[in-house]
């Protein structure tokens, strides 16, 4: 393919750039819509009258519409922008490190989005675009439960799920474990009420906290509300889920200094599933079981992890040496790019 396009290129000089800053443009304008030409420059790093020049052709062939709140893609912008994906990939090299990673990490499939989402807040809507795409792609038809975890890369994934998923399917959402206390909009109960509504689909809440001691998780265990949640998280046969730098979620889970402490002498790199982990991917701290594990996820139908940013390379590595079940992989080029160099 390199060699293709040099060819192109000397051809048509420049052809292949004016079509990757064609893509990034009609890129942005999906993740931001409706959004203005300023804001647009500002993102791209473009001065507006080339903004302005890229959006009035974009607009001449029927790839983008302008409103009064500012520009949205059209359904033609929308399937041109699904169709040059793998084409872009391939100029830009996304392809190759696709394969490397899965290669390196094992996996099922992987799928990695330009930048950083470290530095770039908004990379996690692209990574939640392109976990829609391959729940539309990969969920089997029929009935699902979809066991979801939560957090700020999960509440992403949410606001691009579309009625669409579930066509020949009955989906229903279920939090993959308990609370943690963190912001109510990013809470496993909050993501799943929202991927239901997007999706015209069901779910369950489970009104538990994660740091529940055994003795009340007991108890709170026979409610009849939870214990029924319970025993549709233990059927669900899809999970979503997040690999987190264990430091960060031992903050985001408000746990004791103790056991903070222990994490670190341990030597603690990454978590998923309440299971803390060390970088040969031994688990040095479990959580106690308040929904699904690691172990879950081998009988499971369709595994899909969303994790991104350079700070996470570490815990996603470690996490792919467990072994968990074969896994799909939606990342980033600042996670993707820390691991390949090493």
């Amino acid at each position: 393919m390199d060699l293709e396009w040099r060819w192109v290129n000397a051809v048509v000089p420049k052809m292949t750039q004016k079509l990757i800053g064609r893509y990034s443009l009609l890129l942005t304008i999906n993740v931001m819509q409706p959004v203005g030409r300023r804001l647009l420059a500002d993102k791209l790093n473009m001065t507006e009258r080339s903004v302005r020049t890229d959006l009035d052709l974009l607009v001449a062939n029927g790839l983008v519409a302008m409103g009064v709140n500012g520009v949205c893609l059209t359904d033609d912008g929308q399937r041109a922008l699904t169709n040059l994906q793998p084409l872009v990939d391939d100029i830009t090299g996304l392809r190759k490190k696709e394969r490397l990673l899965q290669d390196r990490l094992g996996l099922k499939g992987c799928r990695i989005v330009t930048g950083d989402s470290d530095q770039q807040s908004d990379i996690k809507r692209t990574m939640g675009q392109i976990t829609a795409t391959l729940l539309r792609d990969q969920l089997p038809s029929g009935d699902s439960i979809l066991a979801v975890m939560g957090g700020t890369t999960m509440a992403a994934v949410a606001e691009t799920l579309t009625e669409d998923l579930a066509e020949n399917r009955q989906l229903t959402f279920v939090p993959a474990r308990g609370g943690m206390g963190e912001s109510p909009e990013i809470q496993a109960n909050t993501v799943c009420a929202k991927m239901a509504t997007a999706t015209n689909s069901r779910y369950q809440a489970l009104y538990l906290p994660e740091l529940t001691s055994a003795a009340t998780y007991s108890t709170l265990s026979q409610e009849p509300m939870i214990a029924r949640t319970l025993t549709t998280i233990s059927h669900a046969n899809v999970a979503i889920h997040c690999v987190g730098d264990a430091m960060a979620m031992a903050k985001r889970r408000q746990m004791p200094t103790d056991v903070t402490d222990t994490l670190r002498e341990r030597n603690a790199v990454g978590e998923a599933f309440g299971d803390f982990f060390d970088g040969n991917g031994e688990i040095v701290y479990r959580v106690p079981r308040l929904g699904l594990s690691i172990s879950d996820l081998d009988r499971m139908d369709l595994v899909i992890a969303v994790a991104g940013g350079h700070t996470k390379a570490d815990a996603v590595e470690a996490y792919f040496k467990i072994p968990p079940a074969a896994t799909y992989l939606v990342t980033d080029e600042g996670l993707a790019d820390k691991i390949l160099k090493k």
